[in-house]
Parts: C-alpha cells; sequence; structure tokens
C-alpha cells in the first residue's frame, strides 16, 4: 500500500473546508422522494450506515442520525434489520480505521489535527502516535513494524517513511492554517491596523481582530516548528520518543497460528478454503504467502505428486497432512521429517515448491546447525525461525553426526531464547514444522525413544529420467501451478485439523525410519560383531570398551567416551557390578577371537 499517496490524500483533505457535523447529520435526512421504497431500502440504509460510521465513528449521534433516516423506509424495516445494518457497518468501519492513512472522525473535524499539544520531542512523538497508531508498531525482538494493507513489515525505512510522510502532513496542514489564518486578517481589517500601527497594532484592534491576530501568530509559529522538525536528527528523536508509545508485545504478532495470510485474503485454516476474510491489521500478521490459493495448475500438480511418490496414494495422503501441517502455526507433532533419497528423486523441488509457495512463513536454517561439532553461534539464526511455519535445512555431508540436543530444541514446544544482530535477546515459542532434505542421512548417536519419537523418515524413491525433464522444475511448478500447491495443502491441513493432529503413518514411513534406527544402532553393531550374549556370561568392563574402541577404528565409526558407553550399555539391560576380578559387565562376553586379545596382553 502507497503510504505517500494516502498520507497525500489526507493533506489534501485537510485543505477542504470541515463540514458541521450536525448540518451533515440533518443532510441525511431527507431524500428527493422523502421515503425509502421496498427492495432499496438494505441497499440505502447500508450505505447511509457506512458513510456515517466512516465520518463520525460510532457514536450516539451518528446512531441517532441512521435511525432518523430509517423512518423513510416504506414499510419501515424491523429493528432487528436495523441492529444488523448497523453492526455491519462498524465492523466495516473498523476495517477502514486500520488502513495507513486513515483520519479518524475525532482528528477529521479539527483544522489542526496534526499539531502536538507542545513543541517537544514528546509532542511530535504523542502527535506521530495518534495518527500513525493503526499502522506503526514498536517490540523489542523486531523495533519497528509497519501495516502496508496485507500484513506487518519489520522494516526502519517505512517507519522513517511513515514519520516523513506525517511531517509531509502537518506541513501542509500548517500552510493550510496560515492561508485561513492570512484571510481572516484580511476579513476582519487586522491587517490594515498592522499596517498603520506597526508592533503595537494590537493595542488598536477589536477582540475579532485579536483572535485573527493570534491565530495567524499560531500557524506561522507551527509552521515554523514543522520545517524544523523535518531535519533527520529531529525525526529521530521523535521515532525514539514514540516507541513506547506505540510498543506491542511481540507475543501479540502472528498470534493465531490457524490464520494464514495470503495476497489477496486472509484464510481461517479450520474452515479450509471457506475460510477467507479481509485482511485485518488487529490480527498483527508479519507474513503473508506468496501467492493466493486457487485451481491454476491443479492438474500440473497432480502429475507432480504422482511422479515424486511413484503413485503411492497413501505417501500422498499423508504428505498433503504433513504440508498442511506446515501451515498451522502451533507445533502438534514434535518430530524433525527427513525426506531420504538418492540424487533426482524430487525431494528437494517439492519441499522448495512449497517453501516459494509458503513466502515469508517459510525460511532455511543451516543444515550444519543440527549437526555435532557446530561452532557458530546460532542464535541469530534461531531469532529469525520466529513466526516461521515451515524450516527447510538442505544436505548433510556423508557421515555427520545430529546433534539430538539441538533437533529435541527446533522440534519442541518449549521456548526458545535467541536474539538478532545488535538487538535485544527474547524468548518466543516455537511455530515451525522443521524439514531436512538430504540423500545422506545422519548418524544418530542416542537410541532413545524420546530422541527417535522425533525423527520421521519420508522416503523419496523416485528415479527422474534426466532426458526429458523441466529444466530448473521447482520454479516452473511455482510459475505455473502455485496456487493449485497452495489450495492443496490448505485442504492438507483443514484434514489434519479435523482429525485432531493426529496422521497415521504408512508402512513405508514406518520401515524407512525403523530401518534407519537399526542402522544407527551403533552398540547393536558392536555387540554382534564382537560379543556373545547370554544369562550366563560376563565381560571385565575395561576390556569390553577397549574391544569397542579396536571395533571403531576398524569400522570408522565414531568413538564414543567411556560415560556414553556404559550408558548405552546400561539403557541395553546389561548390568554392571564391582567383583574381586574388578568392576564387571553381566550378561555377554567377547568372542574368542577378540576376547584372546586381551588375554595375551595380561
Amino acid at each position: 500500500m502507497n503510504l505517500n499517496h494516502l498520507m497525500t490524500d489526507k493533506a489534501q483533505s485537510l485543505k477542504e473546508p470541515r463540514a458541521d457535523p450536525a448540518a451533515s447529520y440533518n443532510s441525511f435526512a431527507a431524500l428527493p422522494d422523502g421515503y425509502i421504497p421496498e427492495g432499496r431500502r438494505n441497499t440505502v440504509m447500508s450505505h447511509i450506515a457506512g458513510r456515517l460510521v466512516k465520518r463520525y465513528g460510532d457514536t450516539h449521534e451518528a446512531r441517532g442520525a441512521f435511525l432518523e433516516k430509517a423512518k423513510c423506509c416504506v414499510p419501515p424495516l424491523d429493528e432487528n434489520e436495523l441492529d444488523s445494518i448497523w453492526s455491519s457497518a462498524v465492523k466495516f468501519g473498523k476495517a477502514v480505521s486500520a488502513q495507513p492513512g486513515y483520519v479518524p472522525p475525532e482528528v477529521y473535524n479539527d483544522p489542526t489535527p496534526c499539531k502536538p499539544d507542545d513543541y517537544s520531542d514528546v509532542g511530535q512523538a504523542y502527535a506521530f502516535t495518534k495518527h500513525c497508531r493503526n499502522y506503526v508498531r514498536y517490540s523489542l525482538a523486531t523495533d519497528y513494524i509497519v501495516y502496508d494493507g496485507v500484513c506487518w513489515q519489520e522494516s526502519k525505512p517505512r517507519s522513517q517513511a511513515a514519520m516523513q510522510q506525517f511531517t509531509d502532513t502537518q506541513l501542509a496542514e500548517a500552510k493550510a492554517w496560515l492561508t485561513r489564518a492570512e484571510e481572516r486578517l484580511e476579513e476582519t481589517g487586522a491587517k490594515a491596523v498592522i499596517a498603520a500601527h506597526g508592533k503595537n497594532a494590537s493595542e488598536f484592534m477589536t477582540e475579532k481582530q485579536k483572535s485573527a491576530l493570534f491565530a495567524q501568530r499560531g500557524a506561522v509559529a507551527y509552521r515554523k516548528f514543522v520545517l524544523q522538525r523535518r531535519d533527520s536528527k529531529y525525526q529521530v528523536a521523535a521515532l525514539r520518543e514514540a516507541r513506547p508509545m506505540v510498543e506491542i508485545d511481540h507475543g501479540e504478532l502472528d498470534k493465531d497460528g490457524f490464520l494464514l495470510n495470503t495476497p489477496e485474503y486472509t484464510v481461517d485454516l479450520r474452515k479450509g478454503m471457506n475460510g477467507m476474510q479481509e485482511h485485518c491489521a488487529e490480527d498483527f500478521i508479519t507474513k503473508c504467502t506468496a501467492v493466493s490459493p486457487g485451481s491454476r495448475g491443479a492438474d500440473l500438480w497432480t502429475d507432480a505428486l504422482h511422479t515424486f511418490f511413484c503413485g503411492d496414494a497413501e505417501l500422498k495422503e499423508y504428505v498433503q497432512r504433513i504440508a498442511g501441517l506446515t501451515l498451522i502455526g502451533h507445533v502438534y507433532i514434535e518430530a524433525l521429517i527427513i525426506a531420504h533419497g538418492d540424487g533426482r528423486n524430487g525431494k528437494s523441488t517439492f519441499w522448495n515448491v512449497l517453501a516459494r509457495v509458503m513466502g515469508s512463513y517459510s525460511g532455511n536454517i543451516s543444515a550444519d546447525a543440527l549437526t555435532v561439532g557446530c561452532k557458530r553461534n546460532v542464535k541469530p539464526e534461531l531469532a529469525e525461525t520466529k513466526g516461521k511455519r515451515l524450516l527447510i535445512a538442505a544436505e548433510l555431508e556423508e557421515g555427520m553426526r545430529l546433534n539430538t540436543s539441538v533437533v529435541k530444541q527446533f522440534c519442541s514446544t518449549d521456548e526458545i531464547y535467541a536474539e538478532k544482530k545488535y538487538k535485544d535477546p527474547f524468548a518466543f515459542t516455537p511455530t515451525h514444522t522443521l524439514v531436512l532434505y538430504t540423500n545422506h542421512l545422519p548418524k544418530v548417536g542416542a537410541n532413545d525413544p524420546g530422541t527417535w519419537r522425533r525423527l520421521i523418515v519420508v522416503p523419496f524413491n523416485a528415479r527422474i529420467d534426466g532426458s526429458g525433464d523441466v529444466k530448473n522444475y521447482a520454479d516452473y511448478l511455482f510459475d505455473n501451478a502455485g496456487p493449485a500447491v497452495l489450495a492443496w495443502m490448505i485442504e492438507g491441513a483443514e484434514k489434519v485439523i479435523s482429525d485432531n493432529f493426529r496422521i497415521a503413518q504408512p508402512e513405508c514411513v514406518k520401515k524407512a525410519t525403523a530401518l534407519y534406527r537399526e542402522n544407527s544402532d551403533w552398540l547393536s553393531h558392536f555387540l554382534e560383531e564382537c560379543c556373545e550374549v547370554g544369562d550366563t556370561y560376563s565381560e571385565r568392563s575395561g576390556d569390553l570398551y577397549a574391544a569397542y574402541r579396536s571395533f571403531c577404528g576398524r569400522s570408522g565409526e565414531y568413538t564414543r567416551s567411556t560415560t556414553d558407553f556404559y550408558a548405552a550399555v546400561d539403557t541395553s539391560g546389561f548390568e554392571r557390578k564391582h567383583t574381586k576380578r574388578g568392576r564387571i559387565v553381566l550378561g555377554l562376553r567377547l568372542k574368542s577371537e577378540f576376547a584372546s586379545v586381551f588375554a595375551a596382553d595380561e
């Protein structure tokens, strides 16, 4: 939305003569025909109600004028119908009042509505917030945010532009006031008195002439103040003082996780495609999808899904629900979705199309932030995830180990503490679904249920032939099927909400995840190769760990510390106890070929 255009319109309106409210109310009381016939009553009364609310607000006087005009309806409208018409007008008025540049009724009828009560930084800040509070806000997490008619955008330049445009309006107001004051000097004869008596002119003036002179001096002082306030340092000072006046808790931003903002309207996901509603500043939505949902490209998207998931209807249904879940701003499945498969199978294309369609609701995080050994400060990355609904991490190098504690943090409902560069730290509740697409599954050291409950592997087994494929297929799908993709995702959201967020995993997902866990069970691999298990067996714990270290050296596996090793042994159900031989592990023993190595060393 063009703030400059709106503020210019506002400045122009200041030059127009102000209507007397009482006279305006009365002007609605008569039409040329003197009555409103049946068939036109609702239309005419809705129009009148809208004009009254927009001009004078939801006031007793405005409602009285509305009811007075309703007497012209033939036959009369019943009271309930009139209440409904007025309520609709009031609701419409609230939507209009949230638009940038809106002039409230009490301001519209004031000849100098933008003039501060005192000419100071604080006075200017109060005047600015009085007029711009509906579309300029501030929070510690975001700094200034500005509403553009679709969503709130974090932007210092936009807040500066709002202040500049406000002083444009003030300047137009001051000039208009000065013009009227000069005309009043002429009309009252005060100008002639000034010419005749100079500095002592006020001694020879009537009360009307003095009033005109004081008004002219006030207009001059106001114009001087505004011209000074257009200097950069004063603009910055006023914005600084305005912060507490327009501050909003960052928890209020994007608070309703079931509202999805699109370029044309906001969608209440609980109602699916029937949940379309007008944009509203009071929703405090800071995100917007890149497209609005529609049917364009539906066949193309259906064919793409068939290719990506090899025609598996059960898997397509599951993935649609996961995709729908990514539209919702709450965490209902505390899991890392791992899209896995060899190259050229469509996994990156699929998720990148979804991310592009979701616009500013989606974001990226470096894949290495999820791995052991990441030395970077990830707090700035964490801060950027606030309000996101889909987070994508792309491709890991072979052999990298997953940092399970970080994954638990990313995939939980616990508050995240983060900070953007050069801004105050803050805490927020996660709203995102985290997806990792990769050719190489990361190694997982933990085997506890809490970790594996958070890992879901979605297999991508397609083999897309490169000879006939479309170059930049993700871009092609976005450009030609973006609306259909979003509609498909909204349908998935509606399904998962109606099923109370329960998503049944298809067999192929269960098998892929189970195989991943089996392959990640490093202790089982060691026991299988180097140990025998039995109730009557026992082994010295030192020899067992030494054999484990040798096993890791041969196999290239990462070597866990003694603490982690024995914790895994305990978790697997083996008991450790002290004996005369030292500390032993009950229930297993090294195979003879490995035990002999340690026996020879004794």
